[in-house]
């Protein structure tokens, strides 16, 4: 990262955006990575539908991390049309990441969650997108 890079909450000279990098990324690079990487991982399940070569846990990841960088919280439902997940295994692997630290329901009501990183989850996710080789 140049030193030169403007931190968030800095007073920038007029006619310049403060610029916040998430490692060596900008914010909309990584955002773009992180759909890219999911979009490769949904590809590979088109040729690979056994579940031993499913890696729903990173999908959900990356959906969330989305989520994150768009500012928004998931819901079960979205996770589960988005991963191609039954509601049953979309189910099992939010209480999975919920009871690894790396993901909080943010909103239960009903039948419905809504489920989004929580820092510990949201820093593993940035570090590895931002490491991952160019996709």
């Amino acid at each position: 990262m140049s030193s030169s890079a403007w931190r968030a909450g800095s007073s920038a000279p007029a006619m310049e955006r403060p610029v916040t990098y998430i490692g060596d990324m900008l914010p909309d690079a990584l955002e773009a990575k992180a759909t890219r990487m999911h979009g490769l991982g949904r590809l590979r399940g088109k040729h690979f539908l056994i579940p031993v070569m499913a890696d729903s846990a990173m999908d959900v990841m990356l959906s969330l991390l989305v989520g994150a960088l768009q500012g928004i919280a998931v819901s079960d439902t979205a996770l589960a049309v988005g991963n191609m997940l039954s509601r049953e295994d979309t189910d099992l692997m939010i209480d999975k990441l919920v009871n690894a630290g790396l993901a909080a329901v943010v909103n239960h009501e009903g039948d419905r969650r809504t489920v989004g990183l929580t820092p510990l989850g949201s820093a593993r996710m940035r570090s590895f997108v931002n490491d991952y080789p160019d996709v």
